[in-house]
């Protein structure tokens, strides 16, 4: 009886041993049927899902590559229902591709049998000196996922549409990978094709959030060939978002040497960072040459008069201003530089005539107070954090005697 007990245990173990196999062998001949469906398929991939995870299997690579096939084929069949114009879920399709890309790589990573002779002993090519290897899915797997690898640019932008970044961003991903493993691609990818998937991939990555990873990849578009505006434009909110003026200004100036005053934002942001270094001929050159494009441009006017006060005095500097107002009446800079200019002229006054009476000086001053505050005013209104024009604004009501206005700007 004990003898009996101990081969019944045996026996018992090698059926469970052998139970796994049967599973991916089940789920491989239940995909060979030439009648499959949706329902079928997913049936398929359910039953092989054990065997990738059971130790007896998971190490196995017909097991994944079973999964690779059964995730492929769930993936053609929802695309030929797509195709005659039924309705499928656009994310399961683009998933099942997906997973099927992951199932068979993962099949290639454990396929290498390394050859022995009847010794034991490895066989050693001639030509490598290495170990002789043969795969038995490998060749399969590579046919399978060159064959299909378009669809994974085509899924990148299905799961674009429905809002899946995420999914999107992996299954452009994808088709990088493939693009460059010589084992399936033996053609290179151009630099057009890398350029414009890591724009797309840009794109799903500003969608979901990811300003600073989307900036990188649309500079890597740039830097593979994709030199559209756009792929400068999203950088710019992209940069302009997580604050890197630094980015800003190196983009500006590679757009700006791309496409020039075709677009005067480029310009505008190298004008406003020359002016911040004190580059005032290099500010004062490129604001003549989008003046001459765009000679209505208000913020053109306020730039340029900015740029000729520093250089040649207020003075000098009040035509510009003046015109930007004409320009654009609620340009908040060149209100306030306009209003600041008979501010100072009234400052200027008052220490020149120093010693004459304060009724006297008041008649000198005060008009030009008044000149300045309409400009002040409005200024301040459009532009609330302008701290100089808030403290222009008390000094001109404390000078004029307006307690009303004075006590409302300082919240009494």
């Amino acid at each position: 009886m004990r003898r009996l007990y101990s081969v019944s245990i045996l026996l018992l173990f090698a059926v469970a041993m052998t139970a796994q196999h049967r599973v991916v062998a089940d789920a491989k001949k239940s995909i060979n049927q030439l009648s499959m469906s949706v329902t079928s398929y997913q049936a398929a991939i359910n039953k092989i899902k054990p065997a990738l995870v059971n130790d007896e299997t998971k190490s196995d690579p017909e097991a994944w590559y079973v999964a690779g096939k059964a995730y492929f084929g769930l993936y053609d069949k929802y695309k030929d229902t797509k195709m005659i114009g039924k309705k499928v879920d656009t994310h399961a399709m683009c998933n099942a591709l997906l997973a099927g890309y992951d199932s068979y790589l993962h099949a290639m990573s454990l396929d290498t049998i390394r050859e022995v002779d009847g010794k034991g002993k490895p066989r050693i090519d001639k030509n490598t000196r290495q170990q002789r290897v043969k795969t038995r899915f490998s060749g399969d797997i590579v046919d399978q996922i060159s064959k299909h690898a378009e669809e994974f640019n085509v899924a990148g932008g299905e799961l674009y549409n429905i809002k899946e970044w995420n999914d999107a961003y992996k299954a452009w991903q994808v088709y990088l990978d493939i693009l460059q493993d010589r084992r399936i691609s033996t053609v290179a990818a151009t630099n057009e094709v890398l350029g414009q998937t890591r724009y797309y991939q840009g794109i799903a990555l500003w969608q979901k959030g990811d300003n600073a990873q989307a900036a990188e990849h649309f500079a890597m578009a740039r830097n593979s060939g994709y030199t559209k505006k756009e792929a400068f434009d999203y950088a710019l909110v992209c940069l302009s978002a997580i604050n890197d003026d630094q980015g800003i200004v190196a983009l500006a100036r590679e757009a700006y040497d791309l496409y020039g005053t075709a677009d005067v934002q480029y310009a505008r942001i190298l004008i406003n960072n020359y002016i911040n270094l004190k580059q005032l001929d290099k500010a004062a050159r490129l604001i003549d040459e989008v003046i001459d494009i765009e000679p209505d441009d208000a913020e053109l006017q306020n730039l340029k008069g900015l740029v000729v006060e520093q250089k040649d005095g207020l003075d000098k500097a009040f035509l510009y201003f003046k015109k930007s107002v004409e320009l654009d009446e609620d340009n908040a800079s060149g209100l306030f530089n306009l209003g600041r200019y008979y501010y100072n002229e009234a400052t200027r006054v008052a220490e020149a005539n120093s010693r004459m009476s304060a009724r006297a000086l008041a008649r000198k001053v005060n008009p030009l107070y008044q000149q300045a505050l309409p400009y002040l005013e409005k200024s301040y209104k459009l532009d609330p954090s302008n701290d100089d024009a808030r403290n222009a604004l008390r000094t001109i009501y404390y000078k004029l005697g307006d307690a009303k206005k004075l006590d409302a700007l300082e919240g009494k």
